[in-house]
């Protein structure tokens, strides 16, 4: 084999292309090392900040992980090792993270007898109530107030008297406090309970109404608020948009913190603090609306008061089988005691005997300690039946461990197809007592031949089935057996081996088509029946019935064409040998024989209008027009129309009527509306000329004609569309060479459409001729210089 010679020029060429290569393989190399490093150190950051929330068990995970990524970078590990431990330094972040306060999440890992953990994310308990505004916590602005409103200046009174006199006038307050009463003159009422002032404002109007204070009383007087003024009060602290609110002068704390959506979730529901004055004339504790439906820490508020959350104080969580699991606040002084009320008691079906408190350590509590959370165990009997106090620091986490199922150990469990199903006790029970006495078997519908009897195996974990006969328990003395704590006993229906519901569809021509029960001996003629009968347009003699094939062959349902007796009469036994099946399909198909009635309506100028019955298939226009008398004198033919399905059939009908053309006396058909107009005298020119409008007909007047009568085509017309009277239409040029000028009949319409514009360059679609000169030439030198390399490849 010859030797191809390379010159020396060739591989220079090839040298510094390797060289180029290797270049930039060794920069991505080095930039794919430092972005790794990088992000490590980065990582090992965010560990490091967050290592103050780490337990004991991730401070030491963190430290195998940095001495992997150490062992990593000394003995040149590949990239996916590293990526895996930067992986679960990540996730350790994001659960230490998962340990803050405003995510607390009860695990029941923390309790070796817990069986599956509890990872139901708790909520901050009341802080929902404020997600929405019910309009039931508005103060209302008008309308009866209780006693203890203060009246002030702004608010408007209205006040009622009847009997022996009768008025009613609204009265303002007025800056100074007052309000003037007819016939007892100015009242000074500022400052007032409302309660009050409406005494004294009886007691002023008796001087002169003897009626108010005479026993029986003859006169009366109520006194109630038209219009609330408004009040400005201060909400500071842990809200989403501190500052001032207007609320009603009625409005109290409570009102005034729903005005403003709530606290927020770091805001203290237990020591919401009013200050008037510069001095804390009241501290609402909002537990006590929640709980007790109590406000008597709450005031009525005045303006310029300011309302402060402050942060929120000891947060403890509880969960498990309590009413109320979530994370309550509690003032100082309140502790296991109080959140037990807090929470609403410990369920029944709870553990008595034992609770568990997950804690983060106080501050003071940790110098020295190993690790800052820890898992205590409470004696529950000694706290809840003793009555003796828990003392619980803020982020504590209790948890109540439900009753498990191994605890309820004296029953058994019964299902399926009995009359009482449920659980019983099973002491000393038999499994015949349970089936047949306790439970009771359903006629016909209860499987004899299987029940099972599923029982717990000696490992506690696993079942095994034990199959029942329940005809042999029923007779056999020594089949029964003693039932276990835990058994469960399934009896079934007697569907598991046949239907129970066999079913046959009927479809088509019957009145009420669907599934209908199977019952044996069932002929199609009942299937009929019960579907309601025939409609009017089923064929009555035959019918088509549609069987699955289950023969296991490539057939997939067999057809059979049943033949039925007149008017249904199966009374005999004639006709009842063709018997349904489950799944038959039964299809009652429509007569072709049978016609609905055909009907066209003729109005207009016609001798008879009116509405008239086709008498054949092929009753044509003539034939109609015909029967309804021919059409008058002043009839205009050729405006005449046809409607059919809401659109017009193009007919000529001069060629119809009066010549006898064939081809345009249309057949016509059901529902079709035949109208002859009256002859308009007119032509309705629009579009594109300068003055539009209708044109009386002059006989012999063409198209450019009525164009000039409308004033000429505008600078925009492009083509002209003659609608003839009968909708036939044309197109005919109006500008440039070629154009005709057809003749226009009476009633016809001429529209003189608009020339589109024509498209910018920029939107010019396809290349120029330039551009394709241009394309080809460097398509053409791209050949010649690719031939010229290969020859010089093939001389060197």
């Amino acid at each position: 084999m010859p030797f191809h010679i390379i010159s020396k020029r060739t591989v220079r060429i090839r040298t510094t292309v390797i060289c180029l290569m290797l270049l930039v393989g060794a920069g991505l190399l080095n930039a794919q090392t430092s972005l790794q490093r990088h992000l490590s150190r980065q990582l090992d950051t965010a560990v490091v900040r967050g290592a103050h929330n780490l337990t004991r068990e991730d401070q030491l995970k963190l430290e195998e992980h940095k001495r992997q990524m150490g062992r990593a970078g000394t003995e040149g590990r590949d990239d996916t090792s590293r990526s895996d431990t930067s992986r679960w330094g990540r996730m350790s972040l994001e659960d230490t993270l998962d340990r803050e306060d405003d995510s607390l999440v009860q695990k029941d890992s923390l309790d070796s007898t817990t069986k599956k953990a509890d990872t139901t994310k708790l909520e901050h308990f009341g802080y929902n109530l404020f997600a929405q505004m019910p309009e039931a916590f508005k103060p209302a602005t008008v309308g009866p107030v209780d006693p203890g409103y203060t009246v002030s200046p702004g608010d408007i009174l209205r006040l009622s008297i009847w009997g022996q006199t009768e008025f009613q006038s609204e009265l303002s307050v007025s800056d100074e406090g007052n309000v003037f009463i007819p016939v007892a003159g100015q009242l000074h009422v500022a400052g007032i309970p409302f309660g009050t002032l409406e005494e004294n404002i009886k007691r002023a109007l008796s001087r002169h109404y003897s009626g108010l204070s005479t026993n029986p009383q003859r006169t009366f007087m109520h006194l109630t608020v038209a219009r609330m003024r408004p009040m400005r009060v201060f909400v500071m602290g842990e809200v989403e948009q501190p500052g001032g609110y207007t609320v009603s002068s009625a409005a109290n704390v409570f009102n005034s913190i729903y005005a403003v959506g709530g606290p927020t979730k770091n805001g203290s529901l237990r020591a919401v603090s009013v200050i008037r004055s510069d001095s804390v004339i009241a501290t609402v504790d909002i537990y006590e609306y929640l709980l007790t439906g109590r406000s008597g820490s709450d005031v009525r508020l005045q303006n310029n008061d300011v309302i402060f959350i402050p942060p929120r104080g000891k947060t403890v969580a509880v969960s498990g089988a309590v009413f109320r699991p979530a994370i309550y606040e509690l003032k100082p002084d309140e502790h296991f005691q109080d959140l037990l009320i807090f929470s609403g008691g410990v369920k029944s079906a709870s553990s008595i005997d034992r609770a568990h408190v997950r804690r983060i350590l106080p501050f003071e509590q940790r110098a020295g300690a190993e690790q800052m959370v820890r898992v205590l165990d409470i004696d529950l009997k000694r706290h809840i039946q003793d009555g003796e106090e828990f003392q619980l620091f803020d982020q504590d986490s209790l948890h109540f461990s439900p009753l498990f199922d191994d605890d309820l150990r004296n029953f058994v469990k019964l299902t399926g197809a009995v009359k009482y199903p449920g659980v019983y006790q099973s002491d000393e029970m038999t499994l015949k007592e349970l089936v047949f006495r306790h439970g009771q078997i359903i006629d016909n519908k209860t499987f004899v031949k299987r029940a099972d009897l599923i029982r717990l195996s000696a490992d506690h974990i696993n079942t095994t089935v034990h199959p029942v006969d329940l005809e042999r328990l029923m007779t056999d003395a020594d089949y029964n057996r003693q039932l276990n704590p835990g058994d469960e006993v399934i009896v079934y229906e007697l569907d598991v081996v046949t239907p129970t519901d066999p079913l046959v569809t009927i479809e088509g021509e019957v009145r009420e088509p669907g599934l209908f029960m199977l019952n044996e001996n069932m002929t199609v003629a009942d299937a009929i029946l019960r579907a309601g009968g025939f409609t009017r347009r089923a064929m009555r003699t035959r019918v088509d019935v549609f069987r699955p094939d289950t023969t296991g062959t490539n057939i997939l349902s067999r057809v059979y064409r049943v033949i039925l007796p007149p008017n249904l009469d199966y009374s005999g036994e004639e006709g009842r040998d063709f018997v349904l099946r489950d799944r038959d399909r039964i299809v009652i198909r429509p007569d072709p024989n049978y016609k609905e009635e055909n009907f066209v309506t003729v109005a207009g100028l016609v001798k008879y209008g009116g509405v008239y019955a086709l008498q054949e298939r092929n009753d044509r226009l003539s034939d109609i027009l015909e029967r309804a008398g021919g059409v008058l004198p002043d009839a205009f033919l050729k405006g005449a129309t046809i409607t059919r399905n809401a659109q017009r059939v193009v007919v000529d009908f001069e060629a119809a009527y009066h010549e006898g053309r064939r081809r345009e006396d249309l057949i016509l058909h059901s529902g079709d509306s035949i109208y002859i107009p009256p002859r308009p005298n007119y032509v309705h020119i629009h579009g594109e000329v300068n003055n539009p409008g209708l044109y009386g007909f002059v006989e012999g007047r063409r198209v450019k004609d009525y164009i000039d009568r409308a004033g000429g085509p505008a600078d925009s017309a492009w083509y002209a569309l003659i609608t003839k009277p009968n909708g036939e239409t044309s197109k005919q040029r109006i500008r440039g060479l070629f154009t005709g000028n057809p003749g226009v009949q009476d009633g016809s319409e001429i529209v003189v459409t608009r020339r589109q514009p024509k498209p910018p360059r920029g939107e010019r679609r396809g290349p120029t001729l330039a551009e394709v000169i241009r394309d080809t030439l460097a398509i053409v030198t791209s050949a010649i210089t690719i031939v010229v390399l290969v020859q010089e490849v093939k001389k060197e």
